[in-house]
């Protein structure tokens, strides 16, 4: 994912303010997008928040998503349901509805997921 990726987020969400995507295994922010410029210790902190709620022990197994809500926004954590290490952070304003954001997330992730195949597919048909 890039941040192109995530400015497409973001445009299809209003109440989005932030986009990041984040490798919590790695401590890494792999990409950013904003309405503002965020400095990479606001994005640090952004990934290591995901990394602590996605710590929490779960008799359920794993979750894909968590969403911490104060009066002022909203902060909305969603795993890739491929790569349990990344996961999209977002920061959004207090009217967010969260089905249209999990829903716009999980499309994206598809998307970018059905395109990754099609290029390996691709790559072993010339190799072939």
């Amino acid at each position: 994912m890039q941040a192109a990726d995530l400015s497409r987020l973001r445009a299809r969400l209003p109440a989005c303010e932030l986009a990041a995507y984040v490798d919590i295994g790695a401590g890494t922010v792999l990409a950013s997008d904003g309405a503002l410029t965020y400095p990479q210790e606001y994005l640090d902190v952004l990934r290591d928040c995901a990394a602590l709620v996605f710590s929490v022990p779960n008799d359920d197994g794993i979750f894909d998503h968590a969403m911490v809500q104060t009066p002022t926004g909203s902060r909305v954590f969603i795993r890739d349901p491929n790569a349990p290490d990344l996961v999209i952070c977002c920061i959004c304003a207090p009217w967010l509805v969260l089905s249209d954001l999990l829903s716009e997330t999980r499309q994206i992730l598809a998307e970018l997921d059905a395109a990754a195949l099609q290029g390996s597919q691709t790559v072993e048909a010339a190799r072939g």
